[in-house]
């Protein structure tokens, strides 16, 4: 398939420069090429390793050929993800393109984390999650609007609204969203949760899942990407998130049917719309016996407070203050009313221990090397590229069903694979390869009986981030150009065998988050490499004598 695309591509790049009588916009006007703007750059994108991403590392080699068509030099650059990370989230910022993805954790079924913190300018600075460094006043103002607004009804019309913003702008170009297949051995455990968005590995079965015999009672659970950081102020990923948050504890967690649950608060009394006091549950210790007090809580808030550019950021920024009231009552007056704190700001932050942390001079920098919490389960020992390994806190308030567990780093999925035959590994905690999913269902009896599969829809999506102060990406028409570059029906039918749903240009809020999808937005979603140059051309770009393309002339 590939091989006969990159046919098509040389043919039709033969074609394009057999046709340089190539005139000003393509309308006949003959051009000196003085009178041409700059040259657009060559560029680079930073790409997933072929191991971990297949589907990312492809596409972006699929975009560098679809650029060279159009005169323009993109070098696909394989980058480990622990160090694409500290490129888009540096001081420097430092590059042009990428592909990366964020997951559908539960707390994104609000709207917030994909309108707000990854879109708005107050988060596009070194550190935050704006890292296609989009800014447009107009979208910030509904972004903001849409976190006071109480009546969900008109907060949703905000979203909405704000979503036809980012389509028109295309601040980034959305690939897919994949399907959550994965897999665990039905013969040694059951009760596991399967949580849209989650997968497996969530925040509830490791709690519930069920040993079937006393002889395996500490699962090992499987990723193909390793833990990077296991530092709350400094960890900016899932894989990272997925251990720290049954590490560290809560106030609230959202269950399995997404609905905000007491955890370390035992209740919550919504004052006003600005004032929320919070009741702490008594009686909970962190993993070295210190008791988890109200001044605990306090001061973790407060810590992430004092990082404007922190992965939490967005979610703590509307606190004005925290207070303590008496009776382990803890109270968060906000600045404004923000409508999503119950669910992504008390279910998100860890509870830290302030006797451990406070002395610590620089948050972000300090290596945690034994991360101490009051979560369910007690960290045990990390081993970069290898393993994590955690056990169960028996004086935790809520009973937890399993010892243990190991969360095993693989090099690729094919590795995974083969311990899954084997025995070795007891679930997945990411998406299965699509090939990988049709081995384990074609298996009629054989060495893969003892696995189930299980399939939720994600709100997740994968994408290529441009960087908006960067030319030529500060150019809309530029950007809105590329969408149409991306084989959307490629990436999904091929490359993920239909074990997916294709994205499309500022796409940001997928239609498995049916309640505040806009399925009204026109979405750039198709393949169309001619409307590509129909776009350049009516923006004013133009071709010099040796095919490369040049911005728009000042």
């Amino acid at each position: 398939m590939r091989s006969q695309k990159l046919l098509a591509l040389c043919l039709a790049a033969f074609l394009v420069l057999s046709a340089v009588s190539l005139t000003a916009a393509g309308r006949g006007e003959a051009v000196d090429e003085e009178d041409m703007g700059e040259l657009v750059p060559e560029l680079t994108i930073l790409s997933s390793l072929p191991e971990s991403n297949r589907p990312n590392y492809e596409m972006a080699q699929e975009l560098a050929d679809e650029l060279a068509l159009l005169g323009v030099t993109m070098n696909a650059q394989p980058t480990d993800f622990a160090v694409l990370l500290d490129v888009i989230y540096g001081e420097e910022m430092d590059y042009d393109a990428y592909t990366i993805g964020w997951s559908g954790r539960v707390e994104r079924l609000d709207p917030d984390m994909f309108v707000y913190s990854i879109n708005h300018s107050a988060n596009a600075n070194p550190g935050g999650n704006n890292t296609s460094r989009y800014v447009n006043p107009e979208f910030d103002a509904l972004a903001d609007a849409q976190r006071r607004e109480m009546d969900i009804e008109k907060r949703r019309e905000l979203v909405w609204e704000a979503q036809r913003i980012l389509a028109e702008d295309v601040p980034r170009i959305t690939m897919y969203s994949r399907a959550n297949v994965q897999t665990y051995n039905h013969e040694r455990y059951a009760g596991l949760e399967n949580m849209p968005g989650e997968g497996l590995f969530n925040e509830w079965t490791p709690m519930v899942m069920e040993p079937l015999s006393d002889d395996y009672t500490v699962p090992v659970v499987a990723s193909n990407v390793d833990i990077t950081n296991l530092n709350p102020f400094d960890a900016r990923s899932v894989y990272d998130w997925r251990n720290l948050r049954l590490i560290y504890d809560k106030l609230v967690r959202l269950s399995p049917e997404v609905e905000p649950t007491p955890w370390a608060a035992v209740e919550w009394d919504i004052i006003d719309d600005v004032t929320i006091d919070v009741a702490l549950r008594e009686g909970m210790e962190f993993h070295d016996g210190m008791p988890v007090t109200p001044e605990d809580v306090k001061w973790s808030y407060e810590a992430f407070m004092s990082m404007p550019d922190s992965y939490f950021a967005a979610f703590v920024q509307p606190i004005d203050t925290v207070e303590l009231r008496g009776n382990n009552v803890i109270r968060f007056n906000m600045e404004e009313p923000y409508a999503p704190f119950i669910t992504t700001t008390l279910t998100q932050i860890p509870i830290l221990p302030k006797h451990i942390w406070e002395d610590v001079d620089d948050l972000i920098q300090y290596h945690n090397e034994h991360p101490v919490g009051s979560g369910p389960f007690e960290f045990v020992r990390f081993r970069q590229g290898e393993e994590l390994v955690a056990t169960r806190y028996d004086d935790y308030f809520h009973p937890v069903n399993i010892d243990g567990y190991i969360f095993k780093i693989y090099a690729s999925p094919e590795g995974v694979l083969t311990d899954l035959e084997l025995k070795q590994v007891d679930m997945v905690s990411y998406d299965l390869v699509a090939a990988h999913i049709n081995q384990i269902k074609a298996d009629d009896g054989g060495r893969y009986s003892h696995l189930t599969i299980t399939e939720v829809p994600d709100i997740g999506f994968f994408y290529i981030g441009m960087n908006n102060n960067r030319a030529p990406f500060s150019n809309k028409d530029f950007r809105v150009a590329l969408s149409y570059l991306v084989d959307y029906d490629y990436v999904v039918d091929v490359l993920h065998d239909g074990y997916g749903a294709k994205g499309g240009g500022g796409l940001v809020i997928n239609a498995a988050n049916e309640f505040w999808h806009n399925p009204d937005v026109p979405i750039h979603d198709t393949y169309n490499p001619e409307r590509a140059r129909e776009i350049l051309t009516d923006a004013g770009f133009t071709w010099d004598s040796r095919g490369r393309l040049r911005m728009p002339a000042e």
